[in-house]
């Protein structure tokens, strides 16, 4: 009896859903604060402030009269011929002063090889070679 009763409840319920319809789909709930977030405004807001800092920084340069290094003032240093002797191992010729000196580099650092007082004069042919 009790399968009886529990099946004619099962019934009546079903046949109540069909007498309302289908269920309405539940509504999708959407955040005003994320959809404001991700409009193109942001990204436009972003390229203003950096055109605005670089437009600064370019101001500001010019006024207190900075360079960039390397740009205007004369250089000290110049490294005029470079050589790999191997895959760590560097060897290089480098002005400073009016003098060129012999530099080497490898991964147990830097050494002075040997120097030529004189920029017109060149290495001799004996000093530095290994």
């Amino acid at each position: 009896m009790k399968h009886w009763l529990l099946g004619a409840l099962l019934m009546s319920a079903s046949q109540a859903a069909r007498a309302e319809g289908p269920a309405a789909p539940i509504p999708y709930k959407q955040d005003a604060a994320v959809a404001a977030a991700a409009l193109p405004g942001g990204a436009l807001g972003v390229l203003i402030l950096s055109g605005l800092a670089i437009v600064v920084v370019y101001v500001l340069r010019k006024r207190l009269n900075l360079q960039a290094p390397g740009k205007g003032g004369a250089r000290h240093l110049r490294v005029l011929e470079t050589q790999r002797l191997g895959p760590r191992t560097l060897l290089s010729v480098v002005e400073f002063a009016g003098s060129r000196y012999l530099i080497a580099q490898s991964e147990q650092g830097v050494t002075c090889l040997a120097s030529a007082p004189d920029a017109a004069q060149p290495f001799p042919a004996g000093e530095g070679a290994a």
